[in-house]
């Protein structure tokens, strides 16, 4: 046992080391995957990768004395199954029928060993279900390839190192090993229940990693300096080589000018000369997947990069000169350099004092100002990025800032439609496609088949959810259409044919979709209640006004009451009915927090009761985690108001370039365009 817990004592003193070495690799890796760092996931890996030193310092220590060293009983290797058994049985005293031997056997050897190998990859088997989403047999490979790898280094004397095997190759162990990682694959399936699910931890990363975090753009600007020295150091020593002069220095104590200017060229190239020629990326940022830009997220110029990074320069060298230059006065030749070199002598340590006092109040508001716009989800922008108009975003961060501020009026994506469907793209295939994205949402952020309500309107966004439901049925989703009226009844085209295609061929498969026709209140909230997601796809983009009309209006009700008031379990009633009936969660000024447990809710193109052209929410409004809006950003997703009802808002591009119809959108606005009446659904096009 004392070996045991010096080998682990071993691997607890290395692992420091090795988590200094692999750090960089790992964020450098978690930055361009996922666009931000999550502690749980952090400390996983890390816990990983202090298992895995454990278990090979358990297995490979400790080594022989010298290479040479014969370990007699390790030169043939036991390749009889279960032999641990035979010779347990053989040289113990333990007997079933005699309950006396049974607690003296658990401090034989035989058993403890036994036992040992078991434990020694049940934390694999853990981390290979819950970490890696492996199955059962997956485990069970891998599990006995690491066991097999951990005998062969054993078999082989440490793959060659050693001249003579110096630890026993054991069938049993190869069983014993495999089965602990089993035991850990099934030991850790009843705490996935209350676990996070790390396939939602990466899409949180995700969209966190949208922002350019304040480590993120520091990790990338300590690359650039690390390149940026080698390369100066590069520099130099070829210089050097070629008889350049680099030691002439000027007098009192001014650094070395040639020095100088190499520093200041080679920064230069990096900071200014590279960025501009890769539009906005250092090498440290195009590693990153960062990108500088001007506070609009348009293109900056190479000026900006200058100044941005001049003035950084001045801020932070400016003041390391001034001390420098303090602290070197020589006091016998100051009175000679003027008052102010006396006045500077005189006060030196005040003056350095104070210095010291100015740089820590300024580390302190830059700590306050990086943890406020953390908190507040907002940019850290420093100073130098304030004067030159320039700041540094994610590759994303700027895509999508940009298609922001591209946004389309609703009458322009009706025309966009239209010219979409001229060229030969007909609506159906946009709905199709539409559906799709929508089903692809829902599937990321419930990532195993769950239940799941989709909520259709009698126009074509009702179609999309049409075809979301058949998306999700075919993956094995049990999903539960709520529509209006029959599909053939459906006013909107192609909403109508796409619906009847949909139920047709979910009645011909035996797709577990079930579809209800303008059901009553309770069965909707059972319905509801039992949902893990509940997709919104009522009203479009052309809905206006201040109130929802009836169905719709209960619907969205039903599903802002499981969001934000939970299930209602054995006490439903009509008080309690007819208390969220009355909307009370609609009279607060904020959206009431999500509860824990709601279904995630996902709305098609614009939560219904939200106006895609203003932003303002009607009574009621749908609130949804994600918004999947089709073609462009629309006006009134952009409102900062309307983010409480929105969720994340993703685009779905729907395999069209949008860029290409913009001039003639333009072409037709400045020509004129009837303004599109303000309806609940359009009829004729795809909301």
């Amino acid at each position: 046992m004392n070996v045991y817990v010096s080998n682990i004592v071993i691997a607890a003193v290395t692992f420091p080391l090795l988590a200094l070495v692999i750090t960089l690799p790992y964020l450098i890796y978690q930055y361009r995957k996922f666009g931000s760092v999550p502690w749980l996931r952090t400390f996983i890996v890390y816990s990983f990768v202090f298992y895995l030193l454990c278990a090979y310092f358990l297995v490979l220590l400790p080594l022989p004395e010298n290479r040479s060293a014969v370990v007699p009983y390790a030169q043939t290797p036991q390749l009889v199954p279960f032999n641990f058994v035979r010779e347990f049985l053989a040289e113990t005293t333990f007997s079933v029928s005699d309950p006396t031997t049974w607690l003296p056997v658990l401090r034989d050897p035989y058993v403890y060993e036994a036992l040992f190998n078991v434990l020694l990859l049940v934390p694999l088997g853990m981390y290979l279900r819950y970490y890696f989403r492996r199955t059962w047999w997956q485990t069970l490979g891998l599990g006995f390839l690491v066991t097999l790898s951990f005998e062969l280094t054993q078999l082989t004397g440490l793959w060659g190192i050693y001249a003579h095997p110096y630890r026993l190759f054991d069938v049993d162990d190869l069983l014993l090993n495999t089965l602990g990682a089993m035991v850990g694959f099934w030991a850790v399936g009843p705490a996935m229940r209350v676990l996070p699910d790390i396939r939602l931890v990466n899409e949180e990363a995700r969209e966190a990693g949208v922002r350019a975090s304040v480590t993120k753009r520091a990790l990338s600007f300590f690359i650039d300096l690390f390149f940026a020295f080698i390369a100066s150091s590069a520099v130099a020593f070829i210089l050097s080589q070629f008889g350049v002069p680099g030691t002439a220095t000027a007098e009192r104590g001014f650094e070395n000018l040639t020095t100088w200017a190499l520093e200041l060229l080679v920064l230069g190239v990096f900071f200014v000369v590279i960025p501009t020629i890769t539009r906005g990326q250092t090498l440290g940022q195009k590693i990153l997947r960062l990108r500088i830009v001007r506070s609009d997220a348009s293109q900056a110029k190479w000026y900006h990069y200058l100044a941005r990074y001049g003035l950084l320069y001045l801020l932070v060298i400016a003041p390391l000169a001034l001390l420098t230059g303090i602290t070197r006065l020589d006091a016998s030749t100051a009175s000679e350099m003027g008052s102010i070199a006396s006045l500077a002598v005189q006060y030196r340590t005040a003056l350095v004092v104070v210095w010291c006092a100015v740089m820590a109040a300024w580390v302190v508001s830059l700590f306050v100002r990086a943890v406020r716009a953390w908190r507040l989800k907002r940019p850290f922008i420093m100073l130098n990025g304030l004067l030159s108009g320039t700041r540094v975003m994610t590759c994303a961060g700027v895509e999508e800032m940009r298609e922001r501020r591209s946004a389309l009026d609703v009458a322009e994506v009706v025309a966009l439609e239209r010219a979409i469907e001229a060229d030969g793209t007909p609506l159906s295939a946009l709905m199709d496609r539409a559906g799709k994205a929508v089903a692809e949402e829902v599937r990321t952020w419930v990532p195993d088949p769950a239940r799941v309500v989709v909520l259709c309107g009698a126009g074509n966004n009702g179609g999309d959810g049409w075809v979301c439901a058949r998306e999700l049925a075919l993956a094995g989703y049990p999903v539960t259409l709520v529509a209006p009226d029959l599909a053939e009844r459906l006013r909107a085209e192609p909403a109508r044919s796409t619906a009847a295609a949909v139920f047709s061929d979910a009645a011909e498969r035996g797709l577990p979709l079930t579809v209800l026709i303008a059901p009553d209140t309770d069965v909707l909230n059972d319905t509801i209640d039992k949902a893990a997601a509940v997709v919104d796809a009522l009203l479009g983009t052309g809905f206006s006004g201040d109130e929802v009309r009836e169905p719709y209006a209960s619907w969205i009700r039903a599903a802002n009451r499981r969001r934000f008031e939970g299930a209602r379990g054995k006490g439903r009633g009509r008080h309690r009915k007819r208390s969220h009936e009355r909307g009370d969660h609609e009279r607060r000024r904020g959206v009431p927090r999500r509860v824990e447990g709601a279904p995630f809710a996902v709305a098609v193109d614009v939560p219904s009761g939200l106006s895609a052209q203003t932003g303002m929410a009607a009574r009621p409004c749908f609130a949804a985690d994600a918004t999947v809006t089709m073609l462009a950003f629309k006006p009134g997703l952009t409102v900062p108001a309307a983010a409480r009802w929105t969720g994340a808002v993703k685009l779905a591009k729907l395999d069209v370039d949008v860029a290409t119809y913009l001039p003639r959108l333009r072409a037709q606005n400045e020509e004129g365009t009837p303004e599109l009446a303000e309806t609940h659904e359009r009829p004729a096009t795809k909301n």
